[in-house]
């Protein structure tokens, strides 16, 4: 899978909770057969293009993203 459809995950799961590193990652490994790099890869995709942060623990969407 290509990096903006594991970009797409991530944001949609995101939409519904913050997660861990290794949550988001496992959720996804278990879902769409993702691997570390990948994961990784996509994650710094989103971080620069300003679509998540991160704080100690976990990842979420800047609040621009957000529509709860």
């Amino acid at each position: 899978q290509n990096t903006m459809v594991v970009g797409a995950k991530i944001i949609g799961l995101l939409r519904k909770k913050k997660y861990s590193v290794e949550d988001l990652y496992q959720v996804l490994k278990k879902e769409n057969r993702i691997n570390l790099e990948r994961f990784y890869t996509t994650l710094s995709f989103l971080w620069i293009a300003e679509v998540i942060d991160s704080d100690d623990f976990h990842i979420f969407l800047k609040n621009k993203y957000v529509s709860y």
